[in-house]
């Protein structure tokens, strides 16, 4: 879980907020391929959004199912893409159906943009002021001459994902009760 900074926090709780900018890499470098920067919106100037240095080219593109829930199978989001003059489908048939590549969504409240992105600068530019997530493409859904679209997993639920080797249970303590492992040096509970 990531930390939220204060300055994002307290955006989310105004009630006129500044507009949420939602930035997209696509990482297919895994995959033999490049890693790719998409935006669905232009900055102020008509230009690419640019966020931490780096541009984000204007893409249709559009994701779905985004939830955190601790109960139940994790979510399986939906990532949608134009086939624009059949790119997609370029890539999807050099690049193993793009299975495997990294996803990091990003999303920015715009007044937090690099100050390039303003005709008049942005003094409020803050490069620490987003929330990422990391997806892995698990399969390819839909594949037409207009879209794309991809089944998204979190990269503990794909194959070949290293992940602690511990069992974990709820409300459960798997050590000794006070030993060396346990590390509870409070009260006696169970004594």
């Amino acid at each position: 879980m990531q930390d939220i900074h204060e300055e994002s926090l307290n955006e989310s709780v105004k009630s006129e907020q500044s507009p949420r900018v939602v930035l997209w890499e696509i990482d297919l470098t895994v995959q033999g391929g490049e890693r790719y920067f998409f935006c669905n919106e232009l900055n102020e100037k008509g230009e690419p959004v640019t966020w931490q240095g780096r541009e984000y080219q204007a893409y249709p593109i559009e994701g779905s199912g985004f939830e955190m829930n601790g109960k139940g199978s994790s979510a399986r989001p939906s990532l949608t893409v134009s086939n624009l003059f059949g790119l997609v489908t370029g890539m999807a048939e050099d690049l193993q159906s793009l299975v495997g590549a990294t996803v990091v969504r990003r999303r920015v409240y715009a007044r937090f943009l690099d100050a390039v992105n303003f005709v008049a600068g942005n003094p409020e530019a803050d490069p620490e002021q987003e929330l990422s997530d990391r997806w892995v493409v698990e399969q390819t859904s839909q594949l037409t001459a207009m879209t794309a679209s991809f089944v998204l997993a979190t990269p503990t639920e794909t194959d070949g994902a290293l992940f602690p080797g511990r069992i974990m249970l709820a409300n459960t303590c798997m050590w000794t009760y006070r030993s060396d492992e346990c590390g509870y040096t409070g009260g006696a509970v169970a004594d």
